[in-house]
């Protein structure tokens, strides 16, 4: 409670965090650990391809050392990627659990491009064509994976764009506005008011009769 005429404003309490908010961060930890286990079972394709790769261009450069160490470059390149991917999925993970609502739009974007890869990847699971590539086929077992990870990113999509989380999201938005604006507004001074340059600390804020406790 503030005084009459006093810039503060009270903020009420911190809004409590929903359901679907948790459920969609968890969901993303499951995400991160299944994508990483759906690439590494692609190893062996990415291997072949880089190999195909580097040899073409050892041809045109006529420098055939550019092949050696393919194995050793492909797993330094995945285990990057996976840093950084994890990282950056991390970061958002964790505004968004604080509430921020860019975070959860840019987690909401990153679980549809998911979504629609897990479309992509059942069309393909079922499909009866042949590949023509030279390039080796992936282990069957890489699917699960990737359907799973999937599976969960649509989930996560479901929890982050609930209406819940939207409103949580802008609750704590206004409440970090009102607690940056009573930072940056004076303290209350006046009749009732403990003096700002008083060395004494901790004393409860009385209204001039002494009757109420203002702080």
């Amino acid at each position: 409670m503030t005084a009459p005429g006093s810039p503060h404003v009270p903020v009420d309490a911190r809004p409590q965090r929903p359901d679907t908010i948790v459920l969609g961060v968890q969901l993303w930890f499951a995400v991160i650990v299944l994508q990483i286990v759906a690439v590494a079972s692609k190893f062996n394709v990415l291997k072949a391809s880089s190999e195909k790769q580097l040899e073409d261009v050892a041809k045109k450069m006529n420098e055939p050392s550019l092949v050696n160490n393919t194995t050793l470059m492909v797993i330094v390149t995945l285990v990057l990627l996976a840093v950084v991917l994890s990282a950056i999925a991390g970061i958002l993970m964790w505004f968004t659990y604080a509430g921020h609502n860019w975070a959860r739009l840019l987690l909401g974007w990153a679980s549809a491009f998911l979504t629609v890869d897990l479309a992509f990847a059942l069309v393909a699971l079922f499909s009866t064509s042949t590949s023509n590539s030279d390039l080796p086929e992936p282990p069957a077992w890489g699917m699960i994976p990737s359907i799973l990870g999937g599976v969960c990113a649509l989930g996560a999509l479901i929890a982050l764009m609930h209406r819940d989380s939207t409103a949580y999201c802008r609750s704590m938005s206004e409440y970090r506005t009102q607690r940056r604006r009573n930072r940056q507004q004076p303290p209350p001074s006046g009749p009732g008011w403990p003096d700002p340059n008083s060395p004494v600390q901790n004393l409860p804020w009385r209204d001039p009769n002494g009757q109420n406790d203002l702080r």
